[in-house]
């Protein structure tokens, strides 16, 4: 049926979820690919209008595509409390890293408000965080949100396909 194991990361897709345009925190990015390094990149900016803060949550929502195309909602869900620091330490010893790249200088938690425009984020950093070193072979549409009570603050969707290595 479903074949898993150690995998690759082929990033196919970012967009926004399009709640609202009225979001606390406004996700404009997309993908571009770097002829010098031959490397895909996260490009764009992030806008928030509020402080990122452990008294948010930190959630995906993962859908799977079956082999019709569909998309089976709610295949893997996580939700974690304490936002910034859960997504601090599932970045891992990437943080630094990942934060500079996606344009946040000196980042600690809180993530004060602003407009953080990435220079550029390599996405195979991505295979260095802390996740399932194991997991099902498919394509993936994971919404990545910050939410509090019923509320979202801003919402991205990233369309991934998990790869054999």
């Amino acid at each position: 049926m479903y074949k898993t194991g150690q995998y690759n990361l082929i990033f196919k897709h970012i967009r926004s979820c399009a709640i609202s345009q009225d979001n606390e925190v406004q996700y404009n990015l997309y993908l571009s690919h770097n002829p010098k390094s031959n490397a895909t990149e996260v490009k764009g900016n992030i806008t928030t209008s509020i402080q990122l803060d452990d008294t948010l949550f930190l959630e995906l929502n993962f859908a799977m595509k079956d082999a019709d195309g569909h998309w089976k909602e709610n295949t893997y869900i996580h939700k974690s409390p304490n936002a910034c620091s859960s997504f601090r330490n599932l970045m891992g010893t990437e943080w630094t890293k990942i934060m500079n790249g996606l344009g946040v200088k000196k980042a600690t938690c809180p993530i004060p408000p602003g407009i953080y425009t990435t220079p550029g984020l390599d996405t195979s950093i991505f295979l260095n965080i802390n996740r399932p070193k194991t997991f099902i072979y498919e394509t993936y549409k994971i919404r990545f949100f910050f939410s509090r009570f019923k509320g979202v603050y801003g919402c991205t969707i990233f369309v991934i396909e998990f790869k054999p290595l």
